[in-house]
């Protein structure tokens, strides 16, 4: 199988949702999300969310091949566009270019999501990656490191992550990789501000769901356990909900069955953000939901099956 490009692990023929997993830099697009043989975005999913069509996104997690004499066009800015093309490629051949999509991503593959959003928000609409961006509805990270915690600045939490799996952390190579501590002050700071207009927007069709998962466990690195990404920074507060998960930072994104601790809560953040869309009240008029429909009211009493009275 090949580990690079988008990877479809389940289509179904009534999908209403794109779902998209982003692992971390040099994770793996396989073994990031398998516990015990058990691929759950393959063997677990599709029987909860049985109308989707999901993906995982490998990207080329190398970077001995980088000019590392330049640094403008960073590992996080390529994957993101790297993921956008694809992805927008896909949706075209396949005549599903409206449809909506919900981004998972475990560790720094969180940053990528947030490019995303970035890069789409100032864009054109005619733009391959504004197709995307337009279009996302959800996004869950998994252990993504957004802020500095009260002990540590959000780039030591990022090389932190980096040591992890493997990777030199020499200045010049956090820079290359785009989790330097000024590009990661940027994309923090205008991912808040970009999702937090698309979580308020009073337009349905422009909203934005957020779901920010913790590790409350150390890993074991090298010789010893460590707190790879504190909670809290790897929450974005007043941009959407969270929860922690008793695992650590390898096995947050891992589930071996729907009862291991936090398959059901990331089940239900996909389910939250594939609601369906509520139209917006005339002038005068009041939107309820009933029973997961949407209710035009005029009246200020609504009588449902003679016995409920709502007033308004």
């Amino acid at each position: 199988m090949d580990n690079h490009g988008l990877i479809e692990v389940h289509g179904s023929a009534q999908a209403k949702v794109d779902i998209v997993f982003i692992h971390g830099l040099r994770g793996d697009v396989l073994g990031t999300w398998t516990k015990d043989g058990v691929l759950w975005p393959k063997d677990l999913l599709p029987k909860d969310i049985p109308d989707s069509r999901i993906f995982l996104f490998g990207y080329d997690t190398g970077i001995a091949h980088r000019d590392q004499s330049s640094v403008a066009n960073t590992e996080i800015h390529s994957d993101a566009n790297d993921l956008c093309a694809k992805l927008a490629a896909e949706r075209s051949n396949t005549n599903t270019s409206d449809r909506p999509i919900v981004f998972i991503a475990h560790s720094l593959g969180g940053l990528v999501a947030a490019q995303v959003l970035v890069h789409g928000e100032q864009k054109p609409e005619s733009s391959t990656i504004k197709s995307i961006t337009s279009n996302l509805r959800g996004m869950i990270f998994l252990g993504t490191p957004f802020r500095g915690s009260s002990s540590a600045r959000l780039a030591e939490i990022a090389r932190k992550v980096v040591k992890l799996f493997g990777i030199n952390t020499q200045e010049h190579t956090l820079k290359l990789l785009g989790v330097d501590s000024e590009r990661l002050d940027e994309l923090t700071r205008s991912f808040a501000e970009h999702l937090n207009k698309r979580r308020v927007s009073r337009e349905p069709k422009d909203r934005i769901e957020a779901f920010f998962y913790f590790e409350t466990l150390k890993t074991r690195m090298g010789v010893g356990l460590v707190q790879i990404v504190e909670p809290d920074s790897a929450q974005l507060p007043g941009c959407g909900d969270s929860a922690p998960f008793k695992t650590d930072h390898i096995g947050i994104c891992k589930f071996q069955n729907d009862k291991d601790e936090g398959y059901s809560t990331v089940v239900n953040a996909i389910r939250k953000a594939m609601l369906p869309l509520e139209p917006e009240a005339e002038q005068g008029h009041k939107v309820i939901n009933i029973l997961g429909k949407a209710v035009n009211v005029v009246q200020e009493d609504l009588i449902i099956n003679g016995d409920q009275n709502i007033t308004m």
